[in-house]
């Protein structure tokens, strides 16, 4: 890289700090040796570095001032959450939107700033955690559970799934975050402000950022009472949700989306509030009138315990007949006090779903598949003790529950169906929405299958694959072009020989450590992963493993950045990715179309289509090239999934969604 590529590339880390209006803030206690240096590298991506010297001993602060940090002290060592406290609120005094945290141990690399500044300036009010390859930085073992542990308890209490919960390389939101009621003075201030923030209705969001271990660092962590602190903080959110009282966890900042699975907070929720929207609204407000009339506070007792348990909210119901109760005392008729009960019920239903999604504005789509780590280890568990049978069964009751609770796959289900098979209504249309979630978990369930009982377990009928195994021969890499279509995990998984070995796999933000460990069970080695959504380092990663002969698995139906196409797609023009096509035409590697489709239960057929190379032609509009080539796929594409729609596995708003953020 030149020199002029070099400064170029640092001016553009500086403006998206700045876009964000974001300064960076070190707290720091006896890092002598290494806050320096820190300091020096938070500076060439921020203008404005704040340090806290929280009672060092070993002139940490002056080494940070050295280095260019504005210092703060305090006269003893009060504590890393004190320290960021101290840090937050001079960061918004001076007018600050976002404060980035950076370790002064010198683990955190302050070349990721830009990439937490340009998530958060992307998402503001989001707090954006930073998520570590501990595996890769070789730390031991413990370190991964421990971080396992505590995804597990922060998901458990506020619904949120966090890749790294114990990051502390974070972007914090100022005027939001300091409006929380944090306490916590140590380092269990990481985990109370993470559950209060999810509480509040703050969106929690995760971003890779790389970490090193020096065998020679200093950390001030107390193994076992440090630990202790934060597993009281967790103790005491698990009490506070499981009280029998509806009482605000934390000061509401912005409403709480309803999240997938069954979290304690989730249950908490659907128990006292129930489900949103005029539906819900109007049963709950029947089973408090029908209370009220009984007139006994047994009756009031049972009505709201069965509503918990229906998830039609206990407190609706509550709120619904003691309305009712203080109409008819007014001396209002009974059918009159019902009916405005009602009617207020359900209008509070109409203003809840006008207010899930504002009409005609297309949502932000983050790339990840559904099916969340629950789902991948329920289905593993089951065909581990119970055996292929069950599993499949299993999944007709787990696919009734995601047909009336996954609103928005089920609508993205219809969206699709209805052009793929022609429109229907009414029960044919919700009988073929609840066979396409069907088709879903029995890929799920293959999934857990090749896990627990190996290849030997599937029929496999291949078609084209010579032609991969060929370009993997040569050495001179190749492009699989694969697509949410049938179960490309699993074809994944069935590769052997040559192909196995260069696999690298292009996968979206999150879900690395899913498809490694899924992989690495099955193609006996760790293939490489390379995560898009975290800046142009992915592109020459691709680049780099393509010419190092490397056999490069891209989704082609996705698209991971602003670099798409709109194509004609079963009658509407659709967006979809032409990177892998640039990619092509910049190493010379030919893309190789790729399909898996179920033809029965554990069976499967291959297809892969012949090579295309493609090469830009000096004079021809580039754009109207890249569109030529992307359309020969997308033909094939949607002869295929005509051909098998219930297949398709893109539960979103495939036509109308945005891609995530640019990817030059």
């Amino acid at each position: 890289m030149t020199q002029a590529e070099t400064e170029l590339q640092c001016n553009q880390a500086e403006l998206h700090c700045d876009q964000a209006g974001a300064c960076v803030v070190i707290p720091v206690f006896n890092n002598a040796r290494t806050v320096g240096g820190v300091v020096r590298g938070a500076l060439e991506h921020a203008s404005m570095v704040l340090v806290c010297d929280d009672g060092s001993t070993d002139g940490s602060g002056e080494e940070a001032r050295k280095a260019g940090g504005v210092v703060l002290h305090h006269p003893t060592n009060r504590g890393k959450g004190a320290a960021l406290r101290t840090l937050l609120e001079e960061a918004n005094r001076r007018g600050f939107r976002y404060a980035i945290s950076i370790d002064a141990d010198g683990q955190h690399l302050p070349a990721d700033l830009p990439v937490l500044a340009k998530r958060a300036g992307e998402n503001l009010g989001a707090l954006v955690i930073g998520s570590r390859n501990l595996l890769a930085a070789g730390a031991p073992p413990s370190s991964e559970f421990g971080r396992k542990f505590s995804n597990f308890w922060v998901w458990l209490e506020s619904g949120w799934r966090i890749d790294d919960t114990q990051c502390g390389y974070r972007a914090y939101p100022l005027p939001e975050t300091l409006q929380l009621a944090t306490s916590r003075r140590r380092y269990d201030f990481e985990a109370e402000v993470l559950l209060r923030s999810a509480w509040a209705g703050l969106a929690l969001l995760s971003v890779p950022v790389r970490v090193v271990y020096p065998a020679d660092r200093v950390t001030h962590f107390r193994l076992f009472v440090d630990n202790v602190r934060i597993v009281l903080v967790n103790t005491l959110a698990c009490l506070r949700l499981l009280l029998p009282v509806p009482l605000p966890l934390s000061k509401r900042l912005r409403r709480i989306p309803h999240r997938p699975g069954l979290s304690l907070f989730a249950l908490r929720r659907w128990a006292w509030f129930g489900g949103e929207g005029p539906l819900f609204r109007l049963l709950a407000a029947s089973a408090g009138i029908l209370a009220s009339t009984g007139g006994s506070t047994e009756d009031l007792v049972l009505v709201s315990l069965a509503c918990a348990l229906t998830g039609l909210g206990a407190f609706p119901a509550l709120v619904a007949s003691y309305g009712m109760r203080s109409l008819t005392r007014s001396g209002l008729p009974a059918f009159a006090s019902a009916a405005m009960v009602a009617g207020a019920m359900l209008g509070l239903g109409l203003f809840e779903a006008r207010r899930r999604r504002i009409p005609g504005a297309p949502e932000r789509w983050t790339g990840q598949s559904r099916g969340g780590l629950f789902g991948h280890w329920f289905f593993l568990q089951l065909t581990r003790f119970f055996g292929v049978r069950p599993a499949y069964l299993v999944v007709y009751p787990v696919s009734l529950y995601f047909l009336f609770a996954a609103s928005a796959a089920r609508n993205a289900s219809r969206q699709f169906l209805d052009r793929a098979l022609g429109q229907t209504h009414g029960l044919g249309r919700l009988v073929r929405t609840y066979r396409h979630f069907l088709s879903f978990a029995r890929t799920m369930v293959d999934r857990a299958l090749l896990a627990t009982r190996g290849k030997d377990v599937f029929r496999c009928e291949e078609i084209g694959l010579d032609y991969i195994r060929a370009s993997a021969a040569e050495g001179r890499g190749a492009i699989l072009l694969t697509a949410h279509l049938g179960n490309w995990d699993l074809a994944a998984g069935l590769l052997d020989g040559q192909v196995a070995e260069k696999l690298t796999i292009v996968a979206f933000r999150g879900e690395r450590e899913r498809l490694a460990k899924f992989l690495e069970k099955n193609l006996h080695h760790s293939p490489q992963i390379i995560e898009v959504g975290t800046g142009p380092l992915a592109s020459l990663e691709m680049v780099h493993a393509l010419r190092d002969g490397g056999v490069l698995a891209v989704q082609g139906d996705r698209p991971i950045d602003k670099n798409i196409v709109k194509i004609p797609f079963l009658g509407r023009d659709a967006p979809f990715p032409v990177g892998p096509f640039m990619l092509a035409a910049v190493t010379g590697a030919p893309v190789i179309a790729t399909f898996s489709i179920q033809v029965a239960p554990a069976s499967y057929r291959f297809l892969a289509q012949p090579p295309m190379r493609v090469a830009f032609t000096n004079g021809q509009d580039r754009e109207v090239q890249l569109r030529t080539w992307a359309q020969s796929y997308v033909g094939k594409l949607e002869q295929l999934a005509r051909e098998h729609p219930y297949q398709w596995f893109n539960f979103y708003d495939f036509w109308d969604s945005q891609p995530g953020g640019p990817l030059k």
